[in-house]
């Protein structure tokens, strides 16, 4: 299948990775790949046309830290801190949770990232197969992992879990390479330095990618510098060795400068959670320093219990005005920096190269995002209205290899009637 867009206005990466805003020419897409984008008149012939007058092309966004089937929880715990969010609501509930349970919660997810431009998800959740299975299904892209969990250096609890973890990277296929597997540790407070080890030691074979929660709290962070003589969560996964794979740390609210020095070195990236970090009064992640040190940083929206919803734009808007605001400096976090945050940023902490970016040769995963409404008129500077005025609802297309999955309110490969239903059927059993 291929492409041809026209009128549009294009957020273009040119050859230095940097932003170019194309306001007369074209992009084609072929297959799963950009092929084009210049003036109409040397543009590849194309099957279909698609005239988008009064639409920004956009990269598609990455949400760098998602706990989709969560919108079985949307907002229960409101109004709790961390551990007793998790411990008086969260795990009562997921307790209850079964593999129909879970598809069912990440379909609801796949809908709502779709429709508010989300193309790409790093997913961390239980019953990984299935939820891989869902989001290759409805066309995502997106890492999926079997959550690292080690409660007892003696004996594995919960048993068979590494070897889980391990099972479902040698052996998840995906003949499109959309969804991919990789390892994960829950967190250094929820597992031990022999499981940690042990995933360390398994991912020199397989040289997978990382997921794993690091310092979102004051509390965790301290307390891992008690329990290791000083060491913080960073220099501890330093330690076990789960660093020398491309990793990548959601929260890091309380890192410390010596943590900014390891992941700059060993390429380890952060991902702000803004909303999430908010609601649970967790802290403000030193996102200006770390860049300074030469992390990279994505952006996620972490899970519909602590956020409610899995809006990237939101996300973009709140993360600029937190760098500002606790950096005191207005020229803090430009639009430019936040969209690159929120695509190409994060693509690269999940380990992609080959998304995230408007040029010829990537994966045509885009959006296009509708300038109809009066909060996005007049479009005088493009990335800031994309980070400061555009709202999820303004997304009319989203594209993933190539695949137009929704456009102007319809799904392609979801049956939103049907999702919203069988939902209702989890809902009613789990809350009784």
């Amino acid at each position: 299948m291929s492409y041809k867009f026209k009128n549009c206005i294009i957020l273009a990466t040119d050859e230095n990775g940097i932003f170019n805003v194309l306001r007369h020419e074209v992009l084609c897409v072929k297959n799963d790949k950009i092929v084009y984008i210049g003036p109409e008149g040397d543009a590849p012939a194309c099957e279909n046309e698609k005239d988008m007058k009064g639409c920004i092309f956009m990269p598609g966004i990455v949400n760098a830290h998602c706990h989709g089937p969560m919108t079985l929880l949307r907002g229960v715990g409101g109004g709790l801190a961390l551990q007793e969010w998790l411990e008086k609501a969260i795990f009562p509930i997921e307790d209850k949770l079964t593999p129909l349970d879970v598809e069912r919660g990440e379909r609801l997810a796949v809908m709502e990232m779709l429709a508010s431009g989300v193309t790409y998800v790093s997913e961390m959740y239980d019953f990984p197969k299935t939820t891989g299975m869902v989001l290759k299904e409805t066309g995502m892209r997106a890492n999926i992992c079997r959550v690292g969990l080690s409660f007892s250096e003696e004996t594995q609890i919960p048993p068979g879990r590494f070897e889980e973890c391990v099972e479902l990277v040698r052996d998840w296929k995906d003949p499109d390479d959309r969804v991919r597997a990789e390892f994960c540790l829950h967190s250094e407070y929820l597992t031990n330095e022999g499981f940690a080890r042990k995933i360390a030691e398994a991912n020199h074979d397989y040289k997978a990618t990382v997921n794993i929660h690091v310092s979102e709290t004051k509390k965790e962070h301290e307390e891992c510098k008690a329990r290791h003589a000083g060491l913080t969560p960073i220099a501890y996964l330093e330690k076990c060795g789960i660093l020398d794979n491309r990793t990548y740390a959601a929260h890091c609210v309380w890192v410390e400068p010596q943590d900014m020095e390891i992941m700059a070195a060993k390429g380890t990236s952060a991902v702000f959670n803004p909303s999430s970090n908010c609601k649970l009064a967790s802290g403000f992640a030193p996102i200006t320093a770390l860049k300074k040190a030469g992390v990279n940083v994505g952006i996620g929206t972490d899970g519909t219990a602590s956020n409610d919803n899995l809006n990237m734009f939101e996300e973009m808007h709140l993360a600029s005005l937190l760098i500002k605001n606790t950096g005191r400096d207005a020229t803090l976090a430009t639009a430019e920096e936040i969209l690159k945050m929120a695509t190409v940023n994060g693509a690269r902490a999940m380990g992609r190269t080959d998304t995230g970016e408007l040029k010829c040769g990537m994966k045509a995963d885009i959006i296009a995002v509708s300038l109809d409404k009066p909060h996005m008129f007049p479009a005088f500077d493009i990335p800031n209205i994309l980070v400061y005025s555009a709202q999820a609802s303004d997304v009319v297309m989203t594209m993933v290899d190539g695949r137009i999955l929704y456009e102007n309110g319809e799904y392609t490969t979801l049956d939103a009637e049907k999702v919203k239903a069988e939902m209702q059927e989890s809902l009613n059993r789990i809350y009784n």
